[in-house]
């Protein structure tokens, strides 16, 4: 019976591919980065809001494409925070954000959703999405950049 369980282990070992191909993970298709928000600074003072990235570059896509990024945040003040306007800086952007007082050390996320549809292809393209609250830092500005291509 040893034996048997030791050969299972060895097959599993060996069918999970121990191949020199590497693979990334793009941060698109994690469902929640909340975890790089587990460890922060609590400041005194107000609410604040940190954020678990202030810029994200979509992999390839086609010109037309609508591509979606999460933004994870948590408020770091010590009191409720309340998001006022979230928007993007051009029409080609929409958001959906949390309209309820996120409270001290809760979490948050803001979607953001982009229509490549009028971007220049093979030309970079930057759109910035405008978070205002009652943080202390009461405007951050979110990044979102990437390169469409001609449909093929």
């Amino acid at each position: 019976m040893k034996k048997l369980a030791f050969l299972i282990c060895v097959l599993v070992l060996f069918s999970c591919g121990s191949g020199s191909q590497t693979r990334t993970i793009d941060s698109s298709i994690v469902k929640n980065n909340f975890s790089a928000l587990e460890k922060f600074e609590k400041l005194s003072g107000g609410a604040d809001i940190l954020f678990n990235e202030y810029e994200f570059q979509f992999p390839d896509m086609e010109k037309g494409d609508v591509l979606e990024h999460t933004f994870y945040f948590v408020n770091n003040g010590d009191k409720p925070l309340i998001l006022t306007n979230v928007k993007g800086s051009c029409g080609c952007t929409n958001v959906e954000y949390p309209d309820q007082p996120i409270l001290p050390g809760e979490k948050g996320a803001i979607l953001a959703e982009i229509n490549t549809e009028g971007k220049k292809p093979n030309k970079i393209f930057r759109v910035a999405v405008q978070v205002q609250s009652n943080a202390i830092s009461k405007k951050v500005k979110l990044w979102l950049k990437g390169i469409p291509y001609e449909k093929q």
